[in-house]
């Protein structure tokens, strides 16, 4: 067909419209004066009209004779049945020409195009996100919504040309999906889409689409969103949008939002003993607007189940759980923690990692001759192994191998043992200092300065007494029920005046009744200082034989165990640190665990190891560091919680929070249930008008077969 006649009759087609628009007052006549047709073609084939206009003018019916007996009603009778009759041929006339003209529409594909659409013939770029969290387990109406999401992508791909540039991004950022493919690359890309553990936000996918798409040189540029919309990773303040990128949201919405799960867990006291009674405390959280009473929790030490309780927990709360048993072996722990939930279930575990030492090592450095304190506090207790060492005579390669360094009765530090010490307060252990009788300020004042702590400078011979007791320091934690208004608190002859620095962090474990400090603690790199203010000397104060001397050292002594976290979370990247690796030379460590071996990138600085696992480890479980083939250390992960909350932002809902966050250039499609498909299409060429051509064709029928059957 010829352009210039296809052109005459759709210009004729908008004329039509708009006298109707302007006789009639048709409002959607507006909005029909600007339709196109698809198969234009088709439009020649409107002079069938002429057929029914042909069968009325041409049509004769043969008259039959009735005689009638009486002809005075004759004449009216024969005017009131040839107005009806022409009145009914010329209802049916319409309805054919109007059936007529319907179908000949609907075959010439009639649409109202879009004002700028995004389909360039020249290539197109287009970047295609694919939540893959734990969230799109949920079931939407065709199995998951990872399920959902995947075809969408892959009608989203068939709607550009074979020859188009595609790239899939999935919250893993894997090195894969940061290039451009062709269509049949992309489809094949994503049936190799699963779940994923890592944590993205939409302003974070948005940014690396739009920092992907600009390397492309193709103009047409556009980056699709298929998510669910959590309202935990959906944070408007922190999107950025590209003027050169379309950006399109689609949401998917699950069938049931209802999740229990557990959010964390904590031991009552992070000290481990061997025979001792643990308590474990388990936060478990009910998303759903039901109450759940009588719920199982077990809790698994080394696979095998030590106790179960149940608990009750209201809709939208939380409830605590404590479980509780006793510990019967030594060295590494591994724990887990379980409900039971459907469908999303990534939650329903937690994981966690504690050792259990047999005894702690602690050393006594002395000036002179070991003093009866510290032997009959530590020496007597199988739970230390106590050693005692002369101060001129220190073997410092040992010090990695004790948990508490005591220096008791030192005059002077030497520059030597400053820096060992220095050390061992970096690789996390504790120091307790008892000053000597005379004590050099000056050695003493460089090592403190040294570790940022308060010096000492000078000596007060003021008669005192302890004035107030921190039972708030965790040191005190536990000592006592309650702190009667007249406790006996230590006595003091004399003692060192602790200088404090505008920048000190230290706390005071008890204080003199002038406000100067009696014993502090800070901390120090990774390790932990405690300074007091006079030696265990009955000339200065009657602390080493006060009641308050033994729990205070012993749990000094306690807390000094090296710190772990009883796990970690997947998707965080988190450096972790090592201490007292025993490997024999160069010793490569290794994490072994969940039918796997991982080896980290690792850096060592003296006794200290900083491991960086870089999103390996993919799969939540108890794993073991291992030290050529000897294990040091437990490590546990659990998946990130943020995924656990299942609420999503609706589409009214993030159509609202686009507007107020003034967020251009992205829009959203929703599609409301109906055909995906049918959406991209209109949004490519417009809105496609032959379904309701097609029904007003059928209408007219109807209405032609009613005339004549009833009428």
């Amino acid at each position: 067909m010829r352009p210039a006649v296809v052109a005459i009759l759709c210009r004729k087609w908008d004329i039509f419209f708009l006298t109707l628009h302007a006789i009639a007052g048709f409002p959607e006549a507006l909005i029909f004066s600007n339709m196109n047709f698809v198969f234009p073609g088709f439009l020649f084939a409107l002079l069938a009209v002429a057929i029914p206009v042909v069968i009325h003018l041409f049509h004769f019916r043969r008259y039959k004779k009735v005689f009638f007996s009486n002809v005075s009603f004759l004449k009216q009778l024969s005017d009131e049945s040839k107005k009806q009759s022409r009145l009914k041929h010329l209802l049916v006339l319409a309805s054919r020409i109007l059936a007529v003209v319907f179908l000949v529409m609907a075959f010439a594909r009639p649409y109202i195009p879009v004002e700028d659409t995004f389909i360039n013939l020249e290539g197109n770029a287009v970047s295609v996100y694919i939540d893959n969290s734990f969230s799109m387990e949920a079931l939407a109406q065709r199995g998951s919504l990872l399920q959902e999401a995947r075809e969408k992508a892959r009608q989203i791909a068939g709607m550009y040309q074979p020859a188009d540039q595609f790239q899939l991004l999935t919250n893993d950022f894997e090195g894969r999906h940061q290039r451009f493919v062709t269509r049949e690359e992309f489809t094949a890309m994503l049936g190799q889409v699963e779940v994923s553990p890592a944590f993205r936000t939409v302003g974070g996918v948005m940014t690396r689409q739009g920092s992907l798409l600009r390397e492309t040189p193709l103009e047409s540029k556009r980056a699709y969103l298929i998510s669910d919309f959590q309202k935990s990773n959906t944070l408007f303040d922190d999107m950025e949008t590209d003027t050169l990128v379309s950006t399109i949201f689609i949401p998917l919405s699950a069938q049931q939002t209802d999740n229990l799960f557990i959010d964390s867990c904590w031991f009552e006291s992070p000290i481990h003993l061997y025979g001792q009674t643990k308590t474990l405390f388990v936060r478990i959280v009910n998303d759903s607007d039901r109450s759940l009473t009588g719920q199982p929790v077990r809790l698994f030490v080394d696979d095998v189940q030590r106790t179960i309780a149940s608990y009750d927990v209201g809709p939208r709360a939380a409830a605590e759980v404590s479980l509780s048993w006793t510990i019967n072996t030594t060295g590494l722990q591994h724990g887990r923690i379980e409900i039971v939930d459907f469908p999303v279930t990534f939650d329903d575990r937690m994981y966690f990692s504690y050792w259990v030492n047999d005894e702690i090592p602690v050393l006594a450095v002395n000036e002179g001759s070991p003093g009866p304190f510290l032997n009959a506090l530590f020496g007597t207790d199988s739970i230390f192994r106590f050693e005692q060492m002369p101060a001129f005579s220190i073997d410092y390669s040992r010090f990695p191998g004790f948990n508490l360094i005591i220096l008791n009765g030192l005059n002077t530090i030497s520059a030597g043992l400053a820096f060992e010490l220095q050390n061992f307060l970096e690789q996390g252990g504790t120091l307790l200092v008892f000053p000597g009788s005379a004590i050099d300020y000056s050695s003493y004042a460089d090592f403190l300065a040294g570790i940022g702590a308060d010096p000492y400078v000078r000596a007060d011979t003021t008669q005192t007494r302890v004035g107030m007791l921190n039972d708030l320091h965790p040191v005190y934690t536990g000592v006592f029920e309650n702190i009667p208004e007249n406790i006996d608190l230590p006595q003091v002859t004399k003692h060192y005046v602790i200088a404090r620095q505008l920048t000190s962090v230290s706390q005071n474990l008890m204080q003199l009744q002038s406000g100067a400090p009696f014993l502090t603690a800070q901390p120090v790199n990774n390790g932990q200082l405690f300074l007091s203010a006079v030696p265990l000397n009955s000339d200065f104060s009657n602390f080493p034989r006060h009641a308050l001397f033994v729990p205070t050292l012993v749990n000094i002594a306690l807390q000094s165990q090296p710190f772990q976290n009883l796990y970690h979370v997947l998707g965080q990247n988190h450096q972790l640190s090592v201490k007292g690796v025993q490997g024999r030379g160069e010793a490569i460590l290794s994490l072994r665990g969940m039918g796997m071996e991982i080896i980290p990138e690792q850096r060592r600085t003296g006794n200290r190891w900083q491991l960086f696992f870089h999103d390996q480890i993919r799969e939540a479980g108890n794993y073991v560091l291992y030290a050529g083939d000897m294990p040091v250390k437990g490590l546990s992960f659990n998946y990130d919680r943020r995924e656990s909350e299942l609420g999503a932002h609706s589409p009214a809902e993030l159509s609202n929070a686009l507007s107020d966050a003034g967020i251009g250039n992205v829009s959203l499609l929703d599609t409301g249930g109906a055909d995906f498909e049918l959406a991209l299409q209109e949004m490519r060429v417009g809105r496609q008008l032959w379904r309701h051509f097609l029904m007003l064709a059928l209408l007219f029928l109807l209405v032609e077969v009613a005339l004549l059957r009833f009428w």
